[in-house]
């Protein structure tokens, strides 16, 4: 290839990265866009709240993968993305996400948060059996949000990793992932400030309306996914000879390190992510800090990934080490929960420094991890091995919420003061986990030669 279609691919592929990116971001300013409302949402009705309970609250926040686990929706996305291709899927997952999102807004505007429904089933508890129809609709349009959002997180893996692989591909997905953490770190920040001038539907709204933007930017791309196969003169990726097949299925679960890199994503994401459900809730009750602060300060968890998840995703193109930048990362985590769960430390500044350490975590596991699976799993396979992964933490996005506003409500007094020592214990032990699973895929990378420590840029 001559210097002129090397740049003019260089720059095609980059340009697509930023195009899938940003509907990324717009998934993830969905998926937070309620995090740091959660105090308001228990206030009481008549000052300005919808009376939610920590239950309610905690059902609401693991609903966003009840169709993913129980309908096993992310095992039939996987093997629609690698039968069906990338723009068909990606259409569809899009347009779920949207219409969860309306469905959410639907209900926090046109149900009132007195009309209450009784359940009969409450999986072992976790769902309170007298509940507001509010919650339930809502969660219902979470749920599909959801189902959409993780589809097209699958979906945009295979993306970059069509358009990348044997160039700058933890790099890429760096860039990805950190845009999705800009997407997180403006719910956080900006979703209280919304709500305090236009009440607290309108984050919703807004961030409906960012879906509605990802949704148009994924139409332009099939325009660019047509063009490519077009010019390898081929057909598409997903529907040649090379084409996913019911074994490759089972290829997929017979291997270890990929079980390795599941396990490793459900216990580090789950000591992470339903945390910042609830940090802001513990920074107000142990710290003292205001709302508004207390989301800002939450906020720097995903604001310092933003650039250091393309740096360390570059190291690991460039250097190597990626087995050994999931097992440092996991240890950050740990310690810093650890830190947070000290009876005796309630300043401010030390909270916002652990937000910061915990956000260099959050950059350092994810920049090796999800370049990893292409060396472990073929591309034929990959759908389906994401697919996989990704059911496999939907079970920690959901259960681990439940769990923890369950643990929350019985540790919050009759003045509403919740002790967060034993949440705090739960997302330790989650952080031990990781850092055992991290060592072992190190081990087993050593004995099988996976390449997680080699260097993605093929030279």
């Amino acid at each position: 290839m001559d210097s002129k279609n090397q740049t003019s691919s260089r720059f095609k592929r980059w340009t697509v990265l930023i195009i899938v990116a940003i509907v990324m971001m717009m998934g993830y300013v969905f998926w937070d866009i309620v995090s740091p409302l959660s105090t308001q949402l228990k206030a009481p009705i008549a000052e300005g709240g919808m009376n939610w309970t920590s239950a309610e609250y905690g059902f609401y926040a693991g609903s966003y993968s009840i169709f993913n686990i129980f309908l096993l929706m992310l095992f039939f996305g996987g093997i629609i993305l690698d039968k069906c291709g990338i723009r068909f899927t990606g259409i569809m997952a899009t347009g779920v996400m949207l219409l969860g999102s309306f469905i959410n807004y639907y209900a926090l505007t046109r149900i009132s948060p007195n009309d209450c429904v009784d359940l009969s089933f409450t999986l072992f508890g976790l769902i309170p059996e007298h509940i507001k129809l509010q919650v339930l609709i809502a969660a219902l349009g979470f749920g599909l949000f959801g189902m959409g959002c993780d589809i097209t997180g699958i979906t945009v893996s295979k993306v970059v990793t069509k358009w990348f692989k044997g160039h700058e591909l933890a790099s890429a997905m760096g860039i990805q992932v950190a845009m999705a953490r800009l997407g997180t770190a403006s719910a956080l920040s900006f979703s209280p400030l919304i709500a305090m001038n236009f009440g607290l539907s309108a984050p919703i709204l807004v961030g409906a309306f960012m879906l509605l933007i990802g949704f148009v930017l994924f139409l332009i791309y099939i325009f660019m996914d047509k063009d490519f196969d077009r010019n390898k003169r081929i057909v598409s990726l997903e529907a040649n000879d090379e084409s996913f097949r019911f074994r490759d299925f089972v290829k997929v679960l017979q291997n270890p390190g990929f079980w390795m890199i599941a396990i490793l994503c459900v216990f580090f994401y789950s000591s992470i992510r339903p945390f910042m459900k609830f940090a802001t809730d513990l920074l107000i009750n142990k710290y003292g800090v205001e709302g508004v602060t207390a989301g800002w300060i939450v906020s720097a968890l995903p604001y310092a990934t933003i650039i250091l998840t393309p740096l360390f995703g570059s190291i690991y193109d460039r250097i190597g080490k990626g087995a050994t930048l999931m097992l440092i990362g996991c240890v950050l985590v740990t310690i810093c929960h650890i830190c947070l769960l000290l009876p005796f430390v309630t300043s401010t500044w030390f909270a916002t420094v652990i937000m910061i350490i915990l956000g260099i975590a959050f950059s350092l596991v994810p920049s090796a991890m999800w370049p990893s699976v292409p060396k472990i799993v073929p591309l034929k396979q990959l759908g389906t091995a994401y697919s996989i992964i990704y059911y496999i933490q939907n079970l920690g996005l959901m259960l681990v919420p439940m769990w923890v506003g369950d643990v929350i409500g019985q540790n919050t007094t009759s003045d509403g003061h919740v002790d967060f020592t034993m949440p705090m214990m739960i997302f330790v032990g989650f952080g031990v986990v990781a850092i055992f699973i991290s060592s072992i895929l190190l081990i087993m990378d050593k004995k099988k030669h996976y390449g997680l420590e080699d260097a993605n840029i093929i030279k």
